[in-house]
């Protein structure tokens, strides 16, 4: 019976191993079809991945070249400062020297100019004076001697030689 039984049941392994070798089948063919679409995605990512290296190395490439125009543009610029700057403390030097120069100058004309008042006669001076503006009258008078002065005042308009007394008292003469 026994012997029956595995006859009876042999067709149906035999059916059921078909069944699970074409199954088996149906799963390799499964597989070889994911398995060739898997390699092509991954070609295709391999191949953006390429092109993205590509860029990234072409983007380092221009940067670089940037970077080196704007380091000697920077270095051309802080040459250009510095040269500004040497130039700037040259033309200070040289003006303070030419302020001295027209200190000392204006000092001989203004010391001639109170000579020549002080030689003038009295008269003469006093109506030369009173004509000029008062801060030029102002400037020369404040550097002449008290007796010269005095007779000076004695020969001008009286109104016009009080004003100009008034304002001597005060009056400081420029570049002092």
């Amino acid at each position: 019976m026994r012997i029956i039984l595995l006859l009876f049941f042999i067709p149906f392994f035999l059916l059921a191993d078909e069944v699970n070798k074409t199954k088996l089948l149906n799963c390799y063919e499964i597989f070889e079809q994911r398995y060739s679409q898997l390699e092509a995605e991954v070609e295709k990512i391999e191949e953006q991945r390429q092109a993205f290296i590509a860029l990234r190395d072409a983007s380092m490439n221009l940067l670089k070249k940037k970077e080196k125009k704007v380091t000697s543009k920077l270095k051309e610029i802080n040459d250009t400062l510095s040269k500004i700057e040497k130039i700037k403390k040259e033309n200070q030097l040289l003006v303070e020297k030419y302020q001295k120069i027209l200190e000392e100058i204006k000092k001989q004309s203004t010391s001639k100019l109170v000579q020549s008042y002080s030689k003038m006669r009295a008269g003469n001076a006093a109506k030369i004076l009173q004509e000029m503006d008062e801060n030029s009258s102002l400037s020369i008078l404040s550097k002449l001697s008290p007796k010269v002065l005095s007779k000076i005042f004695s020969k001008m308009d009286a109104t016009k030689a009080a004003k100009l007394t008034e304002k001597l008292k005060t009056f400081i003469p420029k570049g002092k």
